[in-house]
């Protein structure tokens, strides 16, 4: 039977149906075209070439499982393993079509109870889901890095510290008053309650986004940040802070050019400055980022400026490739009851 005759007899058994039989056999082929979707996105399975316990490479097969797929014994720590092993299709118990709607809800930037919805997961699934998708495809962004000759412009943004998150059934007291829906913290300047982030933009348009901590940037957290990424001999575009000064002149840049952001007239950092805004209409929909979740949220971002197509097709297919290549070492367990970071600032005045 070929493609055409499929759908006319679809189309005549459909006619047949009630409304409700009609609405459970549309999800159930929905369910179908997801899965060969994201079978058609991932392509072939590729080889095992290490152990993903050890890293050893004296790999052998090892018969198969129930299900057909092929069996793998580590001859260096003599554990044996399948093909998904560490890979989220390999440790989580949903079917491949649920993680295809979910990669479509991903890609629409949807919100949680949305992406439940759509899916027929609960709201904590949904959650472990986001993260676990976000660990998985961060891998797949480029390094960023600035060789000998080459541009980038730097800068920092400020977002403030968030305790979001349901707090009732864990031991978390807050520090603090509540604030809702990312409320603004109410000091003048770069108070102490507001993390930084470092980022950057080189000529080939990738970015890095680092938490560096607490209010305004030091030289110890920017040399932290820069070294490794920073090259010597690399022209380097910054705003006024005087922070800099000292320590691009350490990793020994070729030049340093120091633009007035209030005077345009010698210049400006308009690329960095383009990616703080494009992360704040990122991050203006989630009415708020936890700050001990806001490295995922960097890495979504980042994501997004490299794959994220015009087209949301192509960009769910690249969501699904990923997906079905990619590593998550992380459990569920681990994404619950994490303590929120820099709380040593609060610790100071209790005592």
């Amino acid at each position: 039977m070929n493609a055409e005759d499929l759908v006319l007899n679809f189309k005549k058994g459909m006619a047949n149906l009630s409304k409700t039989e009609r609405r459970r056999a549309i999800e159930s082929v929905r369910d179908v075209i997801r899965a060969a979707a994201f079978d058609d996105a991932a392509g072939s399975a590729y080889e095992i070439e290490r152990c993903p316990r050890c890293g050893s490479v004296a790999v052998v097969k090892k018969g198969k499982s129930k299900n057909g797929e092929q069996r793998y014994l580590c001859r260096g720590c003599g554990r044996t393993f399948g093909m998904g092993s560490e890979r989220i299709l390999g440790t989580s118990r949903l079917p491949k079509e649920t993680w295809m709607a979910y990669a479509e809800c991903f890609v629409l930037m949807l919100p949680l109870r949305e992406c439940a919805r759509r899916c027929r997961v609960c709201l904590k699934t949904a959650y472990t889901m986001r993260h676990r998708l976000i660990e998985c495809l961060s891998a797949y962004s480029p390094s960023f890095r600035v060789e000998r000759g080459c541009g980038c412009e730097l800068d920092e943004t400020y977002f403030p510290e968030s305790f979001k998150g349901n707090h009732a059934k864990g031991s978390f007291t807050m520090p603090r008053p509540s604030r809702h829906r990312g409320k603004q913290v109410h000091r003048r300047g770069l108070s102490r309650e507001r993390i930084c982030v470092m980022t950057g933009v080189n000529d080939s348009n990738e970015t890095f986004l680092e938490v560096t901590g607490r209010g305004a940037l030091s030289r110890e957290r920017a040399m932290d940040a820069l070294r490794g990424r920073i090259a010597a001999g690399s022209v380097v575009a910054t705003d006024r802070a005087a922070v800099y000064v000292n320590v691009l002149a350490e990793l020994e840049v070729a030049a340093h050019a120091a633009y007035d952001p209030k005077d345009r007239s010698g210049g400006t950092i308009n690329r960095i400055n383009t990616v703080h805004s494009l992360l704040g209409a990122f991050m203006e929909p989630f009415k708020g980022v936890s700050t001990k979740h806001l490295d995922a949220y960097l890495a979504w971002f980042r994501w997004c400026r490299t794959f994220m197509a015009t087209d949301s097709g192509a960009a769910g297919r690249t969501v699904a490739r990923q997906l079905a290549h990619g590593v998550c070492r992380s459990r569920v367990r681990d994404m619950f009851n994490v303590e929120p970071p820099y709380m040593d600032y609060w610790a100071a005045p209790a005592a």
